[in-house]
């Protein structure tokens, strides 16, 4: 898989400052703006099908060093995770984070409950560079990811 930034510097709809963060879900990329230029863009690993990453507008709540997540949404726990210290968490929607992941390397794919995992260095670059208040901008250019607020449940690591 190739995965491709697409720059667009457009201030998204809903978005109210000249800082954001984008996530297209569809090339599994983040990209940072700030005053109409890309200052920053990387690989991460959304949700799984099932466990989508909900697109959107939202705004970070929450800022940790580190966070222990833990859950799981299947009815027989089957997909029960329990992280300790996961670095560089951005909180954005309801339980739904931008953060480091220590436990795998499969950047550039959906490999998440929900979350938006980012390799150890680009997490704490983020993490440096937002601030509570941030934009997060989430978006699906392919149309794939349910729009339905309905689908979405709290989300996790």
């Amino acid at each position: 898989m190739l995965a491709v930034v697409n720059p667009d510097p457009t201030v998204p709809e809903g978005v109210e400052d000249n800082r954001w963060i984008s996530i297209d879900l569809y090339e599994q990329t983040l990209m940072v703006y700030e005053d109409g230029q890309l200052v920053y863009a990387t690989l991460v690993s959304s949700g799984l099908k099932g466990w989508w990453t909900q697109p959107g507008v939202f705004q970070v709540y929450t800022k940790l060093d580190g966070d222990r997540m833990m859950g799981a949404f299947e009815v027989d726990r089957s997909d029960y995770y329990y992280l300790e210290d996961v670095p560089w968490t951005l909180y954005y929607d309801k339980a739904r984070a931008l953060h480091g992941a220590y436990w795998h390397n499969g950047f550039g794919y959906p490999r998440s409950h929900g979350c938006v995992n980012l390799s150890l260095i680009d997490a704490h670059w983020l993490f440096n560079w937002a601030e509570e208040g941030t934009w997060v901008y989430v978006f699906d250019p392919s149309g794939e990811t349910p729009t339905d607020v309905e689908q979405y449940g709290v989300g996790g690591a």
